[in-house]
């Protein structure tokens, strides 16, 4: 389901459950910001951004899950990604973000740069987020099944990129779904735990 109006406390709860994620050992896209609310401002920007493009789906009318993904050949334009742009420059500085760059550039290529290279289809999933309220009642998995369903229809793979391992893990996508964690995640741990502008979050499952 396409969403179209959205408030801004329904906005704020998405980036509340990636400001405030417990990484543990694991570093994250919030070591790019100043903080936890600086994160979740962030995420707020970022949802204002694929919600103008529409990109952002959701599970029902009740907005249990969110999940943003872009299509093969489907291109971000300005109105989608000026507010992200902005949202970043506000809420983190040149150097962190230089910082955060070259954390990833360490990672190695990710799954994401390997089909680009060979001009493969893919539907990309930049966001994805169960409500802290709807968490621990399977809608991770219903709101996977958004993006998934595209991919059979079109017949092409289906790429999640996140910012720490532990959210798979915490998804269960490989046990779910039969697949090995890399088919929906960048290529290996370092990139997986420093990936920017690929929020994922859901506590439970």
């Amino acid at each position: 389901m396409l969403v179209k109006p959205m408030t801004e406390e329904d906005i704020y709860e998405i980036g509340h459950v990636f400001g405030y994620y417990d990484y543990e050992e694991e570093m994250g896209m919030s070591a790019a910001f100043s903080g936890k609310e600086a994160t979740a401002n962030y995420i707020c920007a970022y949802v204002r951004g694929v919600l103008r493009g529409g990109f952002l789906h959701t599970t029902s009318e009740r907005g249990e899950g969110y999940i943003a993904y872009k299509l093969p050949k489907e291109k971000m334009g300005l109105k989608t990604m000026w507010p992200i742009a902005c949202g970043m420059l506000h809420n983190s500085t040149l150097k962190r973000l230089l910082q955060f760059g070259i954390a990833i550039k360490r990672g190695g290529a990710s799954l994401q740069d390997r089909m680009d290279k060979e001009k493969k289809p893919y539907i990309f999933v930049g966001l994805l987020c169960v409500r802290e309220k709807y968490q621990g009642q399977g809608y991770m998995r219903k709101v996977l099944d958004i993006a998934f369903a595209e991919g059979d229809r079109l017949g092409v793979p289906v790429i999640l990129e996140t910012d720490a391992r532990s959210k798979c893990d915490r998804a269960l996508i490989h046990d779910r779904y039969g697949k090995s964690k890399d088919s929906w995640c960048p290529g290996n741990h370092a990139a997986d735990s420093v990936c920017p502008g690929g929020p994922f979050s859901e506590e439970g499952t």
